[in-house]
């Protein structure tokens, strides 16, 4: 047998010894990087353009010297709120360095600045553009420096607060919540009569303005918008402007200023239609299906393909349905998780739809097993409702019945086997949940 070494010259290719070649180039992708939705903001959104139109009459007054209004922004996740946000955002703050008007717009991601004192400190970061957050003060002096810095600085102030839903605070005195204090702090005094502020917040959780306090409610409404779910003609025209961009020889095709095709010779339109079609089934998810065009085009990539393929798209699918999982699972607590793991075991066992206190029983065990204290059901019930905001449950009221009345029943609305897979196998559920995933999956 030949002991030659195939890395060494005179043995066999690299290839043949298990190492693909690197490439600094590909048959089909032109830039990856626009299939990764943080990365590239969107240069217009036609599909979104009345929502758009609502962002931009709130912050219109600004340009005339008058307070911007209050907006608040609805819809589920990746239905395009906070790309409209930017996007308007962007275009406005040109605008406003070519008419030399004094307008700051300051965004804030509140998913990690969870609190009035932590959106402060980011505030005040960002504003006086520190290297770090402020440490060591107390909320009223934090208060204190962001009114001072406006009053001394002049001019307008909307903030954008992205997952506003996520600020709860220990404290339950409306007079220290950011959602009260900003938006009343001209009549509260706190800022000079020619400072302008307003607050512009989104929100995946529509049950989140009934949340809030009378008073909250009274200072901080004044518009809402609503995004509703991508059709599927929106996602499918969504994709073309990403492939246009992203893939290789592919345009959009044009016709009386509407989109009328796409012309490429590494992707076909049905394979566009077939990641829209995923992706209006997941709730008409623009991320998801952007995502799934991006992982089909790096799996025809890696196979050193010339062009993107349906059997590329099935072999992404699962793939993307796990991240997209993950990323759901991600916003909710350890409860939530607790309560869905009661409605896992049920569809496991083809038990669902199931009722509430069927969950409760199977959750209460669950919680038990892991050192928690259970909720009683009526709290659980809140967690089922917000697994069902981000579409991971479907929950519905059903009235009548042998003893009348209501009751609620549930069932599972995301895939059952990826959801068991990740909180069985993934670092970041698998410690807390690795041995109820391993009781559910012995059905599967």
């Amino acid at each position: 047998m030949d002991g030659s070494d195939p890395s060494e010259p005179g043995g066999q290719p690299t290839q043949q010894s298990g190492l693909r070649d690197f490439s600094t180039s590909s048959q089909v992708l032109a830039d990856g990087d626009v299939f990764q939705g943080d990365k590239i903001q969107p240069e217009s959104m036609p599909e979104r353009e009345s929502e758009l139109g609502e962002i931009h009459s709130a912050i219109e007054p600004a340009a005339r010297g008058e307070n911007p209004r209050n907006l608040f922004i609805y819809g589920k996740p990746g239905q395009g709120k906070t790309a409209a946000v930017r996007l308007k955002r962007e275009q406005f703050s040109q605008f406003a360095d070519r008419e030399d008007l004094d307008v700051t717009i300051t965004y804030i991601e509140c998913n990690s600045a969870n609190k009035s004192y932590h959106v402060l400190t980011t505030a005040l970061k960002k504003l006086k553009e520190l290297n770090n957050k402020p440490r060591g003060r107390t909320i009223d002096n934090l208060y204190s420096e962001v009114f001072d810095y406006m009053n001394s600085h002049g001019g307008t102030y909307i903030y954008v607060l992205d997952e506003i839903d996520r600020i709860k605070d220990d404290d339950e005195n409306d007079d220290l919540n950011i959602l009260y204090k900003l938006p009343r702090a001209y009549s509260s005094e706190d800022l000079d009569d020619d400072i302008g502020c307003s607050v512009i917040g989104i929100s995946n959780d529509r049950r989140f303005k009934s949340n809030l306090s009378p008073r909250i409610k009274d200072a901080l409404y004044d518009t809402e918008v609503d995004f509703s779910p991508y059709t599927h003609e929106n996602l499918r025209t969504i994709l073309y402007r990403r492939a246009a961009k992203g893939l290789n020889d592919t345009e959009v095709i044009y016709k009386d200023g509407e989109t009328a095709g796409l012309r490429s010779s590494v992707i076909s339109e049905s394979v566009i239609e077939a990641c829209a079609e995923s992706a209006e089934r997941e709730r008409g998810s623009a991320r998801q299906a952007i995502d799934l065009l991006g992982q089909a085009a790096t799996i025809a990539h890696d196979e050193r393909d010339d062009e993107v393929s349906i059997s590329h798209v099935k072999n992404a699918q699962q793939e993307v349905n796990k991240n997209y999982i993950k990323n759901m699972l991600n916003d909710h607590t350890s409860d939530d998780l607790l309560a869905l793991c009661g409605v896992l075991y049920l569809e496991s066992r083809a038990k669902t739809p199931a009722r509430t206190n069927q969950i409760h029983e199977h959750y209460t065990t669950y919680a038990e097993s892991v050192g928690d204290t259970p909720l009683v059901q009526r709290r659980m019930r809140d967690r089922l409702q917000d697994l069902s905001l981000t579409g991971v449950i479907n929950m519905v009221k059903v009235v009548g019945g042998q003893r009348g009345g209501a009751r609620w029943e549930v069932e599972l609305a995301i895939p059952l086997d990826e959801t068991v897979d990740i909180l069985l196998n993934d670092d970041s559920y698998a410690e807390h949940y690795e041995r109820i995933a391993e009781e559910i999956a012995s059905e599967l």
